[in-house]
């Protein structure tokens, strides 16, 4: 309560004290009016936000998963980002498999939670210093119930090798792009005793070991720009992904002596809607097809609980596999790995 007081009188004072210097009275009395509706309005904030968790609260096993101590939490996290990306494809009767991996990025980032509700900002040392043009977002929602991630991704720094009947060869930065949004949603069946919040925001304490059974669809689109013409002689080619995908799986949640929190799931999805085409200076042609072409998302978390502080890591990886391994077929790897600590208020 007194964090909650001092952050309300923290931003009356911001509004008022700017416009107090001119010292009218009629600034003076506009003054008290915006600090009334400061004030007004982050009663209302509180009163729906109970709501919330009075409503959250009766759908809860309390026994196993509780919600986090306090209602402000401030986390710093170290955040690593890495991208994998194998092709395979045939060519004038010819086998080549190309072999690529994305400059790894790691950002700082400082998370302020108020009761459920987070804002963060991140900074990457290697963009601003300018030696990391990739891109990444990623947006998270995890509710005890449902939950889904979104990611959005720009990578011009693939680098690898490309296997043929004459050997390997190396594919220099910028010989492959890719622009990529995936997004994963999941429904949990004992949402009343397991909590994937506990693990992934912090925002739950899970108080016994608990697991369920999962569901999950994933839609994952974008587009693959590859030219390898100073590589194998071939011309730019341009990959178009649409694809929607559905599944079942399993997490788990292991308390070990009350205070350490480690978590496990799998959630592998078969492709049930496919739209991929290959552009190339030939044409457009749709990309082959073979059951099954698969999307699978796993998670992995360690989390211990002081009195006041928490600290752990998590990590989620996700993978996909897309055509026909004997005509041409994409694989991607897309993994986050997250180390942090925390206060909570």
């Amino acid at each position: 309560m007194l964090m909650e007081r001092a952050v309300l009188l923290f931003l009356m004072t911001v509004l008022a004290v700017p416009l107090c210097a001119a010292a009218p009275a009629d600034t003076l009395r506009r003054d008290s009016a915006s600090a009334g509706s400061v004030a007004r309005l982050w009663r209302t904030v509180n009163r729906v936000l109970d709501l919330r968790d009075s409503h959250r609260r009766q759908r809860a096993d309390t026994a196993y998963i509780v919600r986090t101590p306090g209602r402000l939490r401030l986390k710093l996290a170290v955040n690593g980002y890495g991208s994998d990306l194998d092709t395979r494809w045939g060519r004038g009767g010819s086998e080549y498999r190309s072999r690529l991996k994305a400059q790894n990025k790691y950002t700082m980032s400082l998370t302020a939670s108020y009761r459920g509700l987070s804002l963060s900002v991140a900074a990457n040392p290697a963009k601003l210093a300018g030696r990391n043009k990739d891109y990444e977002l990623n947006l998270n929602a995890y509710g005890n119930r449902l939950g889904a991630d979104l990611i959005l991704q720009s990578a011009k720094t693939y680098d690898g090798t490309v296997d043929g009947p004459t050997g390997s060869v190396e594919a220099p930065v910028g010989s492959v792009s890719q622009d990529m949004i995936m997004a994963n949603a999941y429904y949990v069946f004992n949402g009343r005793r397991f909590s994937f919040p506990a693990a992934f925001t912090q925002s739950w304490v899970q108080r016994r070991s608990a697991g369920s059974f999962m569901l999950g669809v994933s839609f994952v689109g974008g587009r693959i720009k590859t030219d390898f013409a100073d590589v194998l002689g071939s011309g730019a080619a341009r990959l178009r992904v649409l694809c929607g995908s559905v599944g079942a799986g399993y997490a788990y949640n292991w308390v070990v002596k009350g205070h350490w929190l480690l978590h496990i799931s799998t959630l592998p999805q078969f492709v049930v809607v496919s739209r991929n085409r290959m552009e190339t200076a030939g044409g457009e042609e749709k990309m082959p097809y073979r059951f099954p072409n698969m999307v699978v998302a796993g998670r992995l978390a360690a989390v211990r609980h002081f009195d006041r502080y928490f600290a752990g890591m998590n990590a989620v990886v996700n993978t996909s596999f897309l055509g026909d391994y004997d005509a041409f077929a994409v694989s991607t790897l897309k993994w986050r790995a997250r180390v942090f600590v925390g206060i909570k208020f």
